[in-house]
């Protein structure tokens, strides 16, 4: 009865859609066309929420065995729909909407009416979600799991609360962006040399942020770097972590990423050739750099020379702690100011009540206690408020916390840190503990991939191995500690989901000294010998692992050992000892080994996590005794020596997750493999037998790379993996790319690179019901032109086109219905976004990277009338971000226009240009001196250090000053005046 009511619901609802579409229908509504788009909205989310109703009612008549819980809210559910049926009395035609041949005087009253269902049915919507994300924890917790779902505040990074930092954020936005009118500039103008003026203004200079740890310089200069000034002023953005021990080559690496795109061969390239590539990226380009966490002028010394000198307004944006690296790197360093009492308890009150700046009446008092007892920095408050806002409902921990700083110095910043991550530690669950403390084996200002992380914490047991629960499970523990303000994100995928992480390194500090104290952690580095601990971390260029290091140490006291040395190179020494014989995870990522891998590597029997970086054959090596492993990577760390693998790794009894290059050879087993989740890359030839994907039937992630023809059906057997939501294609030496005949069924994420199809075969991914994340990479798909079909991509989230001779794309909300992200990369023939993509209400981000500005043009029309048709109805309004612009080429007729101009006219036009620009330039200066002079500290008015006399007399020297510079500048205008009218003469000649 119920299912044959929503059937009846859903069928009138589509009639009315169809009736408010007729001419006759709005000759009658009052207010015209004004209030179709409104009711059809409201229809549209009607119809929603009716066909959700439908499908949970279906599913659950189908379901043969219905526990308890599953029949009372399915009777419950029935209940509500026949109560909604009667209550609008809705029969062959719904009366709130339609009532004979006409519709009611006022269509505002009909709109609330439908409103009204459509609350009453998500208010069930609503029981139903809630009960079964009840029934899921439960399920979980039968298996001693504990899933948080306390994480999407976490990933919105853009609406981290930020206070107190406007005012600064403007100042340093203008000192960056715009010429700064300092003492300097007044000695160079009393000497007339505009010439000299302008290179002073428009030199490369360095501005510092100064402050001690914790105060927020990072935060700040985030913002500043990301701001739209920012954006808009400089041609080039580039920004990387130095570090307390900084390392000139990943300092290199690290900023020539955010300019142009590497491999992982410029690793293999030395500190010269990649610096050399780094100024010739950066020479005649206005850029701005961003160097984080400076703690030594040797680190400055070290980089500086690789940044030239275009005379252009480039600038260097620097953090440090320390006072003597900021005044050596700038004339004028900008301290980081200490927060207000009342921007704390801003900063407090929205951290622990949400955005809310409510705060309850039992807790304002003991609040405001503790956060005068913060003292000035941000991260006391941020860290204090994580515990707090996890405690709201104890009192009791909020009265510990008060103690707890009531007994630490308030001026020792160092130990009320300390003392706050303390009880962040001991406030946290067991489950945990462990993994809060796992973060100290990475160096300090690691960043942290997101998968690597969660794969580790399953090596190391502290997340049970679950088919289809530990990556869910992974990600609740991580975006539980992001939510404690214990772990920051560092940055996000194109799809808004967390990729990397990382802690402060105040936080840090005390991460690893609570590990070390309590025997679990060792960093083995140049200072510091090797000792017997769980976790060996080995932070040195030097290969620490000898027989006299570990004569001492007992079997079963070494766990794991990650290697994170910079260009360590293994070629014969000996690297498992006895004491390593229970060894679990082995993370020799970043070590190259020469010759293939040590043989002795297959006797750590107990190994759950394997990481190898390494060139030559492995033919040999017998991976099948590793019976325990669950994540193996293997890699080539020179791109041409390709591995060579044996092909019957997937035997492994209890692999989950394999990485290997793409082009090492890999068959899928002959027995059915449950565990295996993750597997990048399966090789796949013409002269190769059919891959049958049924033997791992429990897949989440799959690449494929392809060599050789291959007909559409060869991949058929895709269609069998139930579970696969990321799908990875790879083309090699093929001369052309089908697509499978079928796709997996719950498909979420698809990527394809250098694939080389037409823009029509996207009409048949559109199809995929599923699909969440589209990426187009390096010409996957070839073509001027593409209209897509309709309906299309209903369920696509995040498309992003990289590398395309794309011109001319004719789309529509209507294809791409709920898009959120749209990514364009180096479309460098495309022109413009399409304009209709106006009308997409979920459209949020546009991201622009090295395209043409009519291309950003367009997208900043789409973003300003997407406002204007969803004024109030979203709390996310659509971004464009643009990072590089391509350099415009002139086109052919005005091309040829310029080269038959004569050279009288050439000359005449940029005399006049200069002219112009020399007249501008006074009137800029003159309004300068007015705002500036007046400001300048009365010791410090000329470069030459003339001071002013102390008394009533400065104002009035300083007056004088001002006015013999106007009369500089009158005379330096009135020649220039001059000039262009003789010029002006010259020309009309």
């Amino acid at each position: 009865m119920a299912f044959d009511a929503v059937t009846t619901l859903i069928q009138v609802v589509e009639a009315a859609k169809q009736d408010i579409m007729t001419p006759k229908i709005l000759s009658t509504l009052y207010g015209g066309r004004s209030m179709m788009v409104p009711l059809l909205e409201t229809i549209e989310l009607l119809s929603y929420n009716l066909h959700f109703l439908q499908v949970f009612m279906r599913s659950k008549t189908e379901k043969k065995n219905w526990d308890t819980g599953d029949s009372s809210l399915y009777k419950y559910v029935e209940i509500e729909v026949a109560r909604i049926y009667e209550k609008y009395k809705i029969k062959s035609k719904p009366r709130l909407i339609y009532v004979g041949d006409y519709w009611p005087t006022k269509a505002e009253d009909t709109h609330n009416l439908l409103k009204s269902i459509v609350r009453d049915i998500e208010f069930v919507k609503d029981r139903i979600l809630k009960e079964e994300r009840r029934a899921a924890a439960l399920e979980a917790e039968e298996q001693n799991i504990t899933i948080w779902d306390t994480y999407r505040n976490a990933l919105k990074t853009e609406n981290e609360v930020i206070v107190g930092l406007d005012s600064d954020i403007e100042r340093i936005v203008n000192r960056l962006c715009y010429s700064y009118f300092g003492g300097p500039v007044l000695t160079i103008l009393k000497n007339s040399n505009i010439d000299k003026f302008r290179k002073y203004v428009l030199k490369l200079q360095v501005m510092a942020l100064v402050g001690e740890g914790g105060i927020g310089k990072t935060t700040l200069a985030k913002r500043v770097y990301g701001h739209p000034t920012t954006n808009a002023s400089f041609h080039i953005r580039a920004s990387v972590v130095v570090s307390k021990v900084h390392n000139l080559k990943e300092i290199l690496i690290g900023l020539l990423r955010c300019i142009s795109p590497i491999t992982s061969e410029i690793y293999n390239i030395d500190e010269a050739q990649i610096a050399e590539q780094l100024s010739i990226s950066l020479m005649d380009q206005k850029y701005l750099i961003f160097l984080d966490d400076i703690w030594t002028t040797a680190a400055w010394d070290a980089i500086q020379g690789y940044f030239p000198e275009n005379f252009n307004g480039s600038r260097i944006l620097v953090t440090t702690r320390s006072k003597e690296v900021s005044e050596y790197l700038s004339t004028n360093p900008y301290q980081v100011k200490y927060q207000t009492l009342l921007d704390r308890w801003e900063l407090f009150s929205r951290k622990v009540f949400r955005q809310s700046r409510y705060v309850p009446s039992e807790y304002e008092k003991i609040g405001k206690h503790i956060v005068w007892r913060c003292g000035g920095l941000p991260l006391e408050v941020v860290l204090i408020s994580g515990i707090l806002a996890i405690a709201k409902g104890s009192p009791q921990i909020w009265r510990d916390v008060a103690r707890t700083l009531d007994r630490v110095d308030r001026y020792d910043n160092n130990k009320r840190i300390s003392k706050i991550v303390s009880l962040s530690f001991k406030y946290l669950p067991n489950h945990l503990k462990d993994c809060f403390q796992y973060f100290g084996v990475f160096p300090e200002d690691s960043d942290i991939p997101i998968k690597k992380l969660i794969n580790l914490w399953v090596a190391e047991g502290f997340i049970k191995p679950h088919k289809s629960l530990e990556k869910v499970v992974g990600e609740s523990y991580l975006h539980d500690l992001i939510n404690r303000s214990l772990v920051q994100i560092n940055e996000l995928s194109i799809d808004g989901k967390v990729k990397s992480c990382n802690i402060h390194d105040r936080v840090h500090e005390v991460c690893v000294r609570k590990a070390i104290d309590g025997n679990t952690l060792c960093i083995i580095n140049d200072n510091h010998a090797p000792k017997s601990s769980h976790w060996l971390s080995c932070q040195t260029s030097h290969w620490p692992i000898t027989r006299a290091s570990y004569w001492n140490c007992g079997p079963d006291e070494i766990h794991s050992v990650l290697c994170f040395g910079k260009d360590v190179y293994h070629s014969k020494c000996r690297l498992v000892y006895p004491c390593l014989e229970l060894l679990r995870v082995l993370d020799l990522s970043l070590v190259k080994c020469s010759r293939g891998m040590p043989s002795e590597i297959t006797d750590l029997v107990h190994l759950r996590y394997l990481a190898l970086s390494t060139i030559g054959s492995l033919y040999k090596l017998q991976f099948l005794k590793l019976k325990n492993l669950q994540t193996l990577l293997v890699t080539s760390w020179i791109k041409k020596y390709p591995l060579q693998l044996p092909c019957d790794i997937l035997g492994l009894r209890q692999l989950r997750h394999l990485h290997v290059d793409q082009r090492c050879s890999q068959y899928l087993p002959s027995l059915v493999k449950k565990n295996l989740q993750t597997l990048y890359w399966l090789k796949v030839a013409s002269s190769d037998k059919k891959p049958n994907f049924r033997m791992v039937p429990n897949l989440k992630e799959l690449g494929i790379y392809i060599e050789g023809q291959l007909a559409p059906s060869y991949l058929g057997s895709l269609v069998y993996l139930n579970l696969l939501e990321t799908l990875k294609f790879e083309v090699g030496r093929v001369e052309r790319f089908y697509l499978p005949t079928d796709f997996p069924p719950n498909l979420k994420k698809l990527t394809l690179r250098y694939t080389y199809l037409s823009w029509k075969d996207m009409d048949t991914i559109g199809k995929l019901p599923h699909l969440e994340v589209l990426k187009l990479k390096d010409f996957a798909c070839c073509g001027s032109k593409w209209e897509p079909s309709e309906p299309g991509f209903r369920e696509l989230k995040t498309l992003l086109i990289s590398r395309s001779d794309l011109k001319h794309w004719n789309a529509s909300s209507n294809n791409f219905p709920i898009l959120e992200r749209l990514v364009l990369r180096y479309c460098w023939e495309l022109k413009q976004v399409p304009l209709k993509f106006a009308k997409i209400g979920t459209l949020e981000l546009i991201v622009l990277e090295c395209c043409y500005s009519s291309l950003v043009t367009s997208a900043k029309q789409i973003s300003s009338a997407n406002k204007l048709l969803f004024l109030g109805k979203t709390d996310c309004p659509l971004r464009v971000c643009k990072v590089g612009i391509k350099v415009e080429l002139p086109n052919n007729k005005s091309f040829e226009e310029e080269s038959v101009e004569s050279s009288k006219k050439k000359v005449w036009k940029a005399l006049k240009k200069n002219v112009w620009e020399a007249l501008r330039l006074n009137y800029h200066i003159m309004k300068a001196l007015k705002k500036n002079v007046m400001k300048v500290p009365k010791k410090n008015v000329l470069e030459s250090k003339v001071e002013l006399p102390n008394n009533e007399n400065s104002e009035e020297l300083r007056w004088c000053l001002v006015g013999d510079v106007y009369t500089l500048l009158r005379v330096l205008t009135l020649i220039t005046m001059i000039v262009g009218l003789l010029l002006l003469i010259l020309g009309l000649i």
